[in-house]
């Protein structure tokens, strides 16, 4: 089933704004997850829409609350988004530390208290896009218990996803975007709503056995996420943990007896103008990913893809010849647009 993206951001925001979220706001949060569609990462697409929507009807997100400031210097901002959705706070942030980053060499925020971020990579590309080099790291509040450590079977900590973006020749943006967990949790609800098996060697139940199935997330007694790269992945996951709730305010794994669902990030950019400029880094990367590209490849018939190309060539793709989706996914988000009243659902009735 193929959909146009213009017509899935309509119904997209239409949904968000029938669950109870402001106009304005529910257009910006619909752009930024069909971009999400648009790019392959269909775990922070549309798929989103209902699970923000129930959150904001049990109060763990808001709608219409401003960025809050906190403490803020000449080149730094603790921020309280309020429980407001990233797609709403993440941008506000953004263009405050922006403001900084034109004038110095290195600028850093924190936030705390902020609904679902939305993908990481969005954010960090938005900073790329204004020439600066961009790391961001975002945990869930201690309370988003999913991973289990290496070697463990009990989940500890959440996927808790890092980014990184660099400035290229010409406007163009090498980007990395990827959870320190084997899968995104995101992922895995995907496949559960679609009546799909997960890959192997990625989660397992409540016992520590290997498997495929998505249920062992949802239903209970639930299983874990592993962690990526064995001991790395984990090292890399408490990195996450350390780093994010310490600075922003937040809660580490176990969140204390009423803390409430939250993402918290930190976001760091770099001028490289204040550094050794950005031609040199932009000719050195152009070579360097040139030198990557080369590579002699095993298979000939598939060739070294750098980190960011897959979405690249999946935006040129879908926005040219619309988004694919699993039929049964497109008949759940059919049935429950009709519980909301919302008749802009773009996928042929069957």
């Amino acid at each position: 089933m193929i959909v146009p993206h213009d017509k899935l951001e309509t119904f997209a925001a239409d949904l968000l704004e029938a669950g109870g979220f402001a106009a304005d706001e529910a257009k910006i949060t619909a752009r930024s997850l069909i971009l999400s569609n648009l790019m392959g990462h269909d775990s922070h697409g549309i798929v989103r829409v209902r699970e923000y929507n129930e959150d904001l009807k049990k109060g763990i997100t808001a709608s219409c609350v401003d960025l809050k400031i906190l403490t803020e210097t000449g080149n730094s901002i603790h921020a309280d988004a309020q429980f407001g959705l990233g797609q709403v706070q993440m941008p506000r942030l953004l263009a405050r530390l922006f403001a900084k980053a034109a004038n110095t060499a290195i600028v850093t925020g924190a936030l705390v208290n902020c609904g679902h971020a939305g993908r990481l990579g969005e954010w960090a590309e938005a900073a790329a896009g204004k020439g600066y080099l961009a790391f961001m790291a975002i945990n869930d509040n201690g309370l988003y218990q999913l991973v289990a450590p290496h070697g463990g079977i009990e989940p500890r900590t959440s996927t808790n996803p890092i980014a990184f973006a660099c400035p290229l020749k010409d406007g163009d943006i090498f980007s990395l975007d990827l959870s320190t967990s084997a899968t995104a949790m995101g992922k895995v609800r995907v496949a559960y709503l679609s009546g799909q098996k997960v890959p192997e060697g990625l989660i397992q139940d409540h016992d520590g056995n290997p498997t495929t199935d998505p249920a062992t997330l949802i239903d209970e007694p639930k299983g874990s996420i592993l962690p990526f790269g064995g001991h790395k992945g984990f090292a890399l996951s408490m990195m996450v943990d350390l780093l994010v709730s310490g600075l922003s305010g937040g809660f580490m794994p176990p969140a204390p007896s009423g803390a409430k669902a939250a993402n918290n990030g930190v976001l760091a950019l770099w001028n490289p103008a204040f550094f050794a400029g950005a031609a040199h880094m932009q000719n050195e990367a152009e070579k360097y990913l040139a030198h990557m590209r080369n590579t002699k490849p095993r298979n000939a018939a598939h060739p070294v893809r750098l980190p960011g190309e897959r979405a690249r060539a999946a935006l040129k793709d879908r926005l040219k010849n619309g988004v694919p989706f699993d039929e049964g996914f497109a008949e759940k988000l059919s049935r429950y647009a009709g519980k909301l009243g919302v008749t802009s659902s773009p996928f042929p009735r069957q």
